[in-house]
């Protein structure tokens, strides 16, 4: 595995993390038995993975438990957790109680990036939402705080959170299907010394090469086409549309289509780590695998190209 800096933060990170929004129970991408998404944890840290993401919305806080039981208070793991969206509202009454809450399911002695998730610009800029964050900070409570920026206004709000004082990292849509992050925004954070997260590298599994246009999913799952709002079927499409140029680059190139998409990631300037999903043991491994994959300069300029 190989590590890079947290922006300026003075930690250090895995470059391929562990992205845990679905290890346990009904998720947004459908079902996973608890006791593999436990495993898939086990063997990412076993193969090097140092960087794990999860949130208090995820499965109702269950994802923060299994990665609490199998980590635990490590100190060579860096554990990201997040208040807001399916856990409850972002408020400065809120925050404290949220993060507590989630260090007790995370079984450590601090959170080591605590992001605000999906938040309003109005939030990012509230000094009342700042102070809470920077209180937790002074107590020990978090190490460093920052932002899941919402993917429907990267630019615009990834632009605010440079701005402000205090936040240190910014997680961010980014795949070879949408490429809109690197026009600038992720060298802006970069140059600004913030720790950038990469959310979504594989499309929420659409890039992964194990779909298609036929695949079905689950109730409940977001990738569920039946009666999907326009914007989320054009960004589906869009995905398999790239996928199936995809296919044909990797082959070409010998590997295969996990590892081509993420190592495409990884060559962005900026980016700190980036989180794939990873249901159990192999997927795991095989995620974590892509830190050995180096692209041209041809490939990659190819893989632009396919946005």
């Amino acid at each position: 595995m190989k590590y890079r800096p947290f922006g300026n933060t003075g930690m250090t990170v895995s470059e391929i993390g562990f992205g845990a929004n679905t290890i346990s129970g009904k998720g947004s991408h459908g079902y996973v038995d608890e006791s593999q998404g436990a495993a898939a944890v086990q063997r990412a840290y076993e193969v090097g993975v140092t960087f794990f993401d999860t949130a208090e919305g995820y499965s109702q806080g269950r994802s923060e438990e299994v990665i609490g039981r199998v980590l635990r208070n490590k100190d060579d793991v860096v554990v990201c957790t997040k208040v807001g969206m399916g856990g409850g509202p972002i408020t400065a009454d809120r925050i404290r109680s949220a993060a507590e809450a989630s260090l007790s399911r995370l079984r450590r002695d601090a959170i080591d990036v605590y992001l605000l998730h999906n938040p309003s610009t109005e939030l990012v800029r509230d000094p009342a939402v700042k102070e809470v964050l920077e209180v937790l900070q002074r107590d020990g409570l978090i190490r460093t705080y920052g932002v899941a920026i919402l993917a429907s206004d990267q630019l615009g709000q990834g632009e605010a959170v440079v701005r402000e004082q205090g936040y240190s990292s910014m997680e961010i849509t980014l795949n070879v299907a949408e490429q809109e992050a690197g026009n600038g925004l992720l060298a802006h954070a970069g140059q600004s010394g913030l720790g950038v997260i990469i959310r979504a590298p594989m499309g929420g599994g659409l890039l992964t090469g194990k779909y298609d246009r036929t695949s079905t999913f689950g109730p409940g799952d977001n990738r569920t086409q039946t009666d999907a709002r326009p914007e989320v079927l054009a960004r589906t499409e869009r995905r398999f549309a790239v996928l199936d140029a995809l296919r044909v680059l990797a082959a070409e190139e010998g590997i295969s289509v996990v590892h081509a998409a993420l190592a495409w990631v990884l060559a962005q300037e900026g980016v700190s780590t980036v989180i794939p999903g990873a249901k159990d043991p192999a997927q795991a491994a095989d995620n974590a695998a892509a830190t050995g994959v180096t692209l041209s300069q041809v490939f990659l300029d190819r893989l632009r190209a396919l946005a």
